[in-house]
């Protein structure tokens, strides 16, 4: 899978467990849990790593993320 089908997936779940997602000007993706900002996703995630990472703040912040 790439990158790119790997953020949408992710940013595809964020929704479906509650999470607000938005696009900043720079075309990073800003995650909020309620008000709350809990992570910021690269726009081309470079490696896994930061998407993993990404998932690991969004289960401590309380999403249900797969």
């Amino acid at each position: 899978m790439s990158h790119r089908t790997d953020t949408a997936y992710l940013l595809t779940c964020v929704k479906r467990a509650g999470g607000t997602v938005r696009r900043s000007r720079s075309g990073h993706w800003l995650v909020y849990a309620g008000t709350r900002l809990v992570t910021v996703i690269a726009g081309s995630t470079g490696d896994r790593r930061s998407l993993r990472n990404a998932r690991a703040q969004l289960r401590r912040a309380g999403l249900d993320i797969p």
